[in-house]
Formats: C-alpha cells, structure tokens, sequence
C-alpha cells in the first residue's frame, strides 16, 4: 500500500478479539475488545482532509452489523475516501457480498494475516481458520478489485522446501501483494517459555519480525536466513515482472537484501 500517500490514521475499536498464540495485540486495552460507535468514526473521517484512511483496528473486519452501518452511513455522507484496514481469510471468504459493498465505497487494501499454507501450523497458532479461508479470501477479493496484503510468517520449525512452497502458493493463487516476517517468540506471551532456551540474541532492534531471535530447529542460522532472503528476492522478482510497486527501485532493494542476508550471517555465524 505503498502508493497511497498522505493515509490518515483513525482507530474504530480496540484490542483483538481473536487470542493466535503468536500475538500480543489481544493483551492490549486490558485484553478487552471494545468498538467505538461507528456513526462517530464516520463523523471523524468526514472531518479529516485526507483522501486515505488507514483503519488501523486489530481487526476491522470483524462485526457485519456493524460494517454494514459503516458503508450505509458513508454513502449517505457521499463519502470519497481509499480505506486500507485490517482483516480476517476466514470472514471474507464468508462475507463476499460485503466486501463487494465496502469495495464500492472505497476499500483499497486488506491487510490479512493468511501465515502459513500449512493447516496443522494455523491449528497451532489457534488461527481459528484454514487454509480454504485463505484461498477463497484471495479468490474473493482478487475478483472485486481489492488488493489484498498476504502477511506471511516463516517458522522456525520450516525447511527449505517450506520456503519453496510458499512461494508456489503466491504465483498459483495470483497474490500480488506478500509480506513475509520471521517467528519471533514474544516475551510475555504463554508459548515464550518453548523458545527461551533456543534464544541466540538479546539484542531490542531484533525482535523486528526480520531477525531471527531463537534458533530455527532444521536449519543453522546461516541456511535459514539464505532462504529467507531468497524468498524475497523471488518474490520481489515477480512482483517487478507483474507491475506491483513500480515506482519502486528493486534492483536498490535486492542489493539490500543480499547485504542484509551476508550481514545476519556474520552476526550469526553458528556454523
């Protein structure tokens, strides 16, 4: 979502209703999910000047009463705004009518959280979704014209082939948009306990989500961030061939991606 400059930042609700064991986001506001009215939020963004709204809600996409009030009221105000916010697979491949009345009234991006291509991983995140969801969810707003942001995490549990793998995923099922992030164990949380002792860092600046902070269990820190930054460079490869980001430099972030990836194995060097 890069293009869309100028994105002005309202908040609809707090917290997330949703409790994956691999975040922290539902301990915010005390763990308790709570939503503003929505006629206030459409009053806010009626004051801001911006053209671009970032939601920027846990989940935005979560209550249909709720985001259907949203899209009468901001088509009675005649409202002209791109929105980008955040949401679940597994409700917008049930809520396909939906989807199509907030791309009329300006959805741009969805930012979902699809993680993995693997079932048993999104039953151990306690996702409370699959892979179906997934699919459909990318099905569904590819044929509306939303452009979907697939947010993707790389376990420390994966092999080289995963890596593959995923990539397979994006070209088939014609995902413009990836973000791919690293397992990182977060202090905290109930499952920190199962990664304390594979920790190889107590460095701030790397619990980033592009570090390794714990040690992967198939591969050295070396292999892993190989074909991790192999991955991106794929994945950028295709996003260039398919015309995404094209005011962007890739040849600027490829070469960052092989100093970074030469960079991590020093500073990991366990081989």
């Amino acid at each position: 979502y890069l293009e869309l400059e100028h994105a002005a930042w309202v908040r609809t609700s707090f917290s997330c209703p949703y409790r994956c064991r691999f975040c922290h986001r539902n301990r915010m506001n005390g763990g308790v999910y709570s939503a503003r009215d929505i006629a206030d939020v459409v009053e806010e963004i009626e004051e801001i000047k911006a053209e671009n709204i970032y939601l920027c809600d846990d989940d935005f996409l979560f209550d249909e009463d709720r985001l259907w009030e949203f899209v009468r009221l901001v088509k009675e105000k005649n409202l002209q705004k791109n929105y980008i916010c955040y949401g679940r697979a597994d409700f917008i491949a049930r809520q396909e009518t939906l989807m199509k009345a907030l791309k009329e009234i300006g959805l741009y991006y969805v930012l979902v959280g699809l993680e993995t291509i693997r079932d048993d991983v999104l039953k151990d995140y306690e996702k409370r979704s699959d892979v179906n969801a997934n699919v459909k969810s990318i099905q569904i707003c590819n044929s509306l014209g939303i452009h979907l942001m697939g947010m993707f995490i790389v376990g420390l549990e994966d092999k080289p082939k995963d890596f593959r793998m995923l990539y397979k995923f994006v070209k088939e099922n014609h995902l413009r948009h990836v973000a791919i992030s690293i397992y990182t164990p977060e202090m905290g949380l109930e499952n920190f306990a199962e990664y304390e002792s594979r920790l190889i860092t107590d460095n701030p600046s790397h619990w980033d989500y592009l570090h390794l902070v714990a040690k992967p269990k198939y591969m050295g820190v070396r292999r892993y961030y190989f074909h991790y930054y192999l991955l991106l460079i794929r994945l950028f490869l295709k996003a260039k061939r398919e015309g995404v980001y094209d005011f962007i430099d890739y040849g600027d972030y490829i070469r960052s991606f092989i100093k970074n990836m030469f960079q991590n194995k020093r500073e990991n060097d366990d081989e």
